[in-house]
């Protein structure tokens, strides 16, 4: 590829031909403000934010479609743009309502950062401001303030671009020029919300995150989808140890800059649950709380004497637990039969974008990690139902929540032994003669392997409920009292040793994987 030289405020910035100005700044780390630019999506060039002062050209030009040359000397800061500047914001806030106290969008809109930065006056428009539709529903997930709107055409180009729906336009001309509907749609594919993500003010909000908190309150940690295995690169906004809401975070390899409906709004069922914080053990025929030692002894001690063995782990579980769970039921017994959970789905032209047939995030690192038998989870489920089991440990999944449902539920019941490891008392739990209460995704740090392989960490957002324990720390102490001599005190010296024992994994560090995670082999 050819390289192309320029200045940009004075210093002299390296880049690719075919570039532009504003593509060749950002690579440098020099901020030009913009609105409708975005790196994903065709150049409308309509918000005219990103005017800059480019060595004998006589007109400002707009850095978002000029295309870099060489010996280029480009001006970001000179008096003739700041001037520009402030004048566009002048004009984008002629109509705009003074919304901020209640907008969500505040302390994340560009309008308000940008009119600190470049405007910051008092307006000098005193006429009568043209209003727009308030509060309309676009579709299940997605509500306009036309108020607010810029008409940057974000939204419009992502549904014509992106997903090929093409739900939006733009309607009139002038002061009544808005985002509309098509007639007789409604905005509800399978990755409407991203809408909301690129609109740079308030005029597009989030129906389930409206008026829930604050954006400065929320506590932003990196991590990964759990909703299915294509692993999209997530920020998990919690408040007072809640999720309010899943944000997409940028990774080319995974999701680019997007994430699905399904995935946005997984967390909800997953941590929205009466929380276990005690073990339970089964006496007289109903589960009674009980003390940690007792019951980790009485659920070694119940699989070890209910032969032939089964286990079910959840495609949510870590690398880290999944490694750990393997070894625990090969201690207890050579024999046993250990599956990851897995189910398949049917999926749209949209939905393929990013969502995986597969709803278990870490399918393919829990297999590579030891949990796997011959056949796949099917057969497996099938031997249960069947009585080919004396013995079961499921974690983290509900069986009996599944397609015959009341098959399991019966084949359940008839099992020697059964533990259960879940945040809740499912339905599946409530047939356990031991259950024992573990932490959910957004309470873990570990890491998972997407289907592509792509290896990505998990950090724990939240803080789990007091008696609650780690699913790694469940599967650690239950090693020890099998008699393995277990040392793990973190998930990194965990995946120390997954790097030693398991071949793909060979050499790959737990600092090295970072927030966009690695694809083993490619890493070194």
């Amino acid at each position: 590829m050819e390289s192309v030289k320029l200045t940009i405020d004075g210093r002299e910035v390296t880049t690719i031909k075919g570039k532009t100005v504003i593509q060749a700044a950002a690579e440098s780390a020099i901020a030009i403000p913009h609105y409708c630019y975005h790196p994903k999506l065709a150049i409308a060039g309509n918000c005219r934010m990103c005017l800059v002062e480019i060595e004998k050209m006589p007109r400002l030009q707009i850095a978002c479609n000029t295309p870099v040359i060489e010996g280029m000397a480009v001006k970001t800061q000179s008096p003739k743009v700041l001037e520009a500047r402030r004048a566009v914001m002048e004009f984008l806030l002629i109509n705009h309502p003074l919304d901020c106290p209640i907008c969500d969008q505040a302390g994340e809109c560009r309008l308000q950062d940008y009119y600190m930065e470049h405007d910051l006056k008092t307006s000098r428009f005193e006429e009568r401001k043209e209003h727009d539709r308030k509060r309309e529903i676009f579709g299940p997930y997605v509500v306009f303030d036309g108020e607010r709107c810029i008409k940057c055409t974000r939204c419009v180009r992502f549904l014509q671009e992106v997903t090929h729906t093409e739900e939006l336009t733009v309607v009139n001309r002038g002061d009544h020029s808005t985002i509309a509907l098509f007639p007789d749609r409604i905005l509800d594919n399978a990755l409407s919300v991203n809408v909301v993500d690129i609109c740079p003010v308030g005029a597009l909000t989030d129906r389930d995150f409206r008026f829930k908190v604050r954006a400065w309150y929320l506590k932003n940690t990196p991590s990964v989808c759990p909703g299915c295995s294509t692993g999209c690169n997530i920020t998990v906004g919690s408040y007072q140890n809640l999720i309010a809401r899943f944000k997409p975070r940028i990774n080319e390899e995974v999701n680019s800059h997007w994430i699905c409906d399904e995935g946005r709004y997984c967390f909800h069922p997953l941590t929205e649950v009466e929380r276990l914080t005690s073990p339970l053990v089964r006496h007289e025929g109903g589960l009674v709380p009980t003390d940690w030692e007792t019951a980790l002894q009485a659920a070694l001690s119940g699989l070890r004497a209910a032969l032939p063995l089964a286990g079910v782990l959840s495609g949510r579980n870590t690398n880290e637990e999944a490694f750990l769970f393997a070894r625990l039921m090969k201690k207890i017994s050579p024999a046993a039969a250990v599956e990851v959970f897995y189910q398949e789905r049917e999926l749209t032209e949209v939905e393929k974008i990013l969502k995986s047939p597969d709803r278990a995030p870490n399918f393919r690192g829990a297999r590579e990690m030891g949990v796997s038998s011959d056949g796949g989870f099917a057969p497996l489920l099938r031997q249960l139902v069947e009585g080919k089991f004396r013995g079961a440990y499921i974690v983290g999944e509900d069986l009996v929540s599944l397609p015959k449902g009341e098959k399991i539920r019966g084949a359940l019941e008839k099992l020697s032994f059964l533990v259960v490891q879940d945040t809740h008392l499912t339905s599946t739990a409530r047939l356990a003669h031991v259950v024992l209460p573990a932490t959910n995704f957004a309470e873990k740090e570990g890491t998972y392997t997407n289907r592509k392989g792509r290896v990505q960490k998990l950090n724990a957002a939240l803080v789990p409920p007091a008696g609650a324990l780690q699913d790694w720390e469940i599967f650690a102490r239950l090693q020890g009292k099998a008699g393995d001599k277990v040392s793990y005190l973190t998930p990194g010296q965990i995946f120390q040793a997954i790097s030693n024992e398991v071949p793909r994994y060979r050499g790959l560090t737990y600092l090295r994987i970072g927030d966009l995670g690695v694809q083993p082999g490619e890493e070194r």
